[in-house]
């Protein structure tokens, strides 16, 4: 009896153990997405824009937070969204649970359904999936690596892939993102 107990109180523990690495989405943070309803990706010289930048903290069912989470975000095919050749999309979370990546490039992905333009994953969990990835470089066709003029005249044209923070109005906020990556011209090399 005593060699079952035993046994139980390793399996428990060792279950505890495990579970305490897996992610609960629900309890996970990914900033400022979460508020945006989805990503924004601009190319990154000569500087990063601050609207590219994300803080993911990733935490357990108790609420724990999760060391040495690897954190990855996905843009699942088909997609137009094109990475510039300095992007990196993954990351490990630091003592705090804490991972920050920047994404770089350009585009202009909107989806419904059950086909996300991105989606964040964390230790192989599934913590986000966003129907929005935009940038300031889209001209109402194709990422070029360049915020440019192209890009400025379908920036006033209609709602859509420059409504950053989808709220399906093009205002001041939106205004902000694209003339982060406009002024001045951001480009980046593209990847194939």
């Amino acid at each position: 009896m005593k060699k079952l107990l035993s046994a139980l109180f390793v399996l428990a523990l060792c279950s505890s153990v495990a579970l305490a690495t897996v992610p609960d989405p629900t309890k996970c943070t990914v900033v400022p997405a979460d508020a945006l309803l989805g990503v924004i990706l601009c190319p990154d010289t000569p500087t990063v824009p601050s609207s590219t930048i994300y803080t993911v903290t990733v935490k357990n069912s108790a609420g724990a937070v999760i060391p040495n989470a690897n954190v990855a975000f996905q843009f699942p095919l088909p997609t137009n969204i094109k990475e510039c050749t300095t992007n990196v999309l993954t990351g490990t979370t630091n003592g705090s649970g804490v991972c920050v990546i920047t994404l770089r490039g350009g585009g202009c992905q909107r989806t419904s359904g059950a086909v996300f333009a991105c989606q964040v994953v964390a230790n192989g969990v599934i913590i986000r999936s966003y129907y929005n990835a935009k940038s300031p470089d889209w001209d109402g066709a194709v990422s070029n690596g360049t915020v440019n003029l192209a890009d400025l005249i379908t920036f006033k044209g209609p709602i859509g892939c420059h409504d950053y923070n989808n709220d399906n109005v093009m205002n001041l906020a939106d205004t902000i993102v694209f003339a982060g990556g406009y002024q001045p011209q951001h480009t980046c090399t593209l990847k194939p």
